[in-house]
């Protein structure tokens, strides 16, 4: 391991290789990819807002004709407007029979605009319209025998579906997936960080999972 550089996550490269013109582009690329989505969104809004801007420009000449550079009643104007748009948008999707018209749609050619799911996820999980990955805790009866485990859900399936991350201890970096049916889970209302140390404490600690009464909760994750 003398001619080996370790890099962080632990993957070496040899010494010579390191700064080489293939790793810095590579390095980029990683970098690229992770902030792309979020410039993208700033780029589409700040576009949207632009739009919405320049409708609104003859009216608020009509009622500030003194003025000869772009006033604050433009941008309040097109912020109040690209409010109800989306706002509107927003109600219309509420329907069952619009929402479903919509995923067809997203599903046919949504899908298929490069980083358009990335984009998705990303503000999804900003706005929190959708739980981050390991941020709720359940308790998983996952052999249907009602000796429990605790999990953590990482993604919802479907309305009656879930997919359970369950720790060993004391590594949690190992574990086991469960797709597990709603009726298996009691979701529980405390932090990951709390939970993640009683699997770390061989246990010690697992009386904060069941605090509440029953030392349950059962609710939806959205």
């Amino acid at each position: 391991m003398k001619n080996k550089a370790l890099l962080p996550g632990g993957d070496t490269f040899p010494k010579e290789s390191f700064w080489t013109k293939s790793f810095f582009i590579k390095t980029l690329l990683n970098g690229l990819l992770l902030i792309l989505p979020i410039i993208i969104i700033l780029f589409l809004l700040s576009l949207i807002f632009k739009f919405v801007f320049n409708l609104v420009s003859p009216i608020s000449a009509l009622l500030d004709n003194g003025s000869e550079s772009p006033t604050l009643i433009i941008n309040l104007l097109a912020l109040l407007i690209l409010i109800a748009i989306i706002f509107v948008i927003g109600l219309i999707l509420n329907n069952s029979r619009s929402k479903r018209m919509f995923k067809v749609f997203e599903y046919r050619y949504l899908l298929q605009i490069p980083l358009y799911s990335t984009i998705q996820e990303t503000i999804a999980q900003f706005t929190g319209l959708k739980k981050m990955p390991f941020s709720q805790v359940v308790l998983v009866d996952a052999f249907n025998t009602g000796v429990l485990l605790t999990g953590f859900v990482t993604e919802s399936v479907s309305e009656n579906m879930y997919t359970i991350f369950v720790p060993t201890a004391p590594n949690p970096m190992n574990g086991n997936i469960y797709h597990v049916p709603v009726s298996q889970l009691k979701f529980l209302d405390i932090e990951p960080e709390k939970a993640m140390r009683s699997i770390v404490g061989m246990g010690t600690g697992s009386s904060i999972l069941f605090a509440e009464k029953d030392g349950l909760q059962q609710q939806v994750v959205e």
